[in-house]
């Protein structure tokens, strides 16, 4: 779960390296939530550090039950970064995506995703 002052990592290549988020509410946060992050770490791309993005959460460390009764867990905590009208700012999506965001209709993402699960 996310919460936050959480600390991700991005899986696409937008530029951002390092994210937090930031909405301020006791809420958490699991897979396929769309969150306001901000910018920490950057390189060369697309988003500079400092500035503030939507992102959507792919991958948690708390682990994630399906409906069939499985459970998913991840290694790290990591999102993909959106742009204004809810696309991927980045161009491929690296690391793997669940298919539990097709029913938050984030196609695009899964469609750039290498790997779904």
């Amino acid at each position: 779960m996310i919460g936050s002052g959480s600390t991700l990592q991005v899986s696409d290549n937008s530029g951002a390296k390092i994210v937090q988020c930031i909405k301020p509410s006791g809420k958490s946060y699991s897979i396929g939530d769309v969150i306001t992050v901000a910018v920490k770490t950057a390189g060369k791309g697309k988003v500079a550090a400092g500035s503030v993005q939507k992102a959507v959460i792919v991958e948690t460390k708390k682990e994630f039950k399906r409906k069939d009764g499985s459970l998913l867990r991840f290694d790290r905590n990591s999102c993909v970064l959106l742009g204004n009208k809810g696309l991927p700012i980045g161009t491929r999506v690296l690391g793997f995506v669940t298919h539990e965001l097709r029913a938050r209709q984030m196609m695009k993402v899964l469609s750039l995703a290498a790997r779904v699960i």
